[in-house]
């Protein structure tokens, strides 16, 4: 795939909103041992996280789909998908099959109108949830900024085994944005829970929410799931 990524599934509109975050470095830089990567760090010596909540429709279905992922050093750019919820278990199946990405079923809702919030629930409860304060009416809460957006990433996937080549898939976020700091009185929730690991990850690497993006009407692309290998990215960390 040396070429311009061929996105052969796209969706739109989307609702989504994007939770961008910081955690301790050395904490995922020992997560990611087995992965060959290793996390990319701000200019404050943090690895930078992205928390993703979408509300969309494929084929005529409506579906909530959650994901964590991690910006990593190499490629520039790319991040690792490091676990995924869907609220349909035939669209986790699907993905976790012939997409060889780590999602799973749980209950998850969206909502994109001030004041943002979404959740994760598994049988036992919400374990991840992140909302913006009561008080965050549209004609109270400016935007840091508003701008059409147009994000394509390489998005690196776990491998169960060492051996195991990794593999990579292309995905193109695009649509306008309105991006908000993540308040004082914004709240979220981490429950650790046994069936969901990356929960107690975020907890112990002190993973804190610096920024939301917002998306009413976005479009999201992706392209099939590759090897690694099968791929020369330029330093942009796109094919080349």
């Amino acid at each position: 795939m040396n070429a311009r990524p061929r996105y052969n599934v796209e969706i739109s509109p989307v609702r989504d909103i994007t939770l961008r975050g910081t955690a301790d470095l050395s904490f995922w830089q020992e997560r990611l041992q087995g992965q060959d990567l290793a996390p990319a760090a701000d200019e404050d010596g943090r690895a930078q996280l992205l928390l993703v909540a979408v509300d969309a429709k494929f084929m005529g279905m409506r579906f909530r789909e959650s994901s964590i992922a991690l910006f990593v050093r190499d490629p520039p750019d790319g991040v690792y998908l490091v676990h995924a919820f869907n609220s349909s278990r035939l669209f986790a199946f699907v993905e976790r099959t012939f997409y060889h990405t780590p999602y799973y079923p749980a209950k998850i809702l969206v909502e994109t109108r001030l004041p943002a919030s979404f959740e994760v629930s598994l049988a036992e409860g919400l374990i991840l949830g992140a909302e913006m304060s009561p008080d965050s009416a549209a004609d109270t809460r400016k935007p840091l900024r508003s701008q059409e957006e147009s994000w394509e990433v390489p998005i690196l996937l776990p491998r169960a085994d060492s051996r195991q080549e990794g593999k990579l898939f292309f995905a193109r976020l695009s649509g306008p944005a309105d991006a908000y700091a993540f308040a004082a009185r914004d709240t979220i929730t981490l429950t650790p829970t046994p069936r969901a690991p990356i929960i107690e990850w975020l907890a112990e690497s002190e993973f804190s929410p610096q920024e939301w993006a917002i998306r009413e009407t976005a479009t999201h692309a992706r392209t099939k799931s590759v090897n690694r290998s099968s791929v020369q990215l330029s330093p942009a960390g796109q094919p080349g």
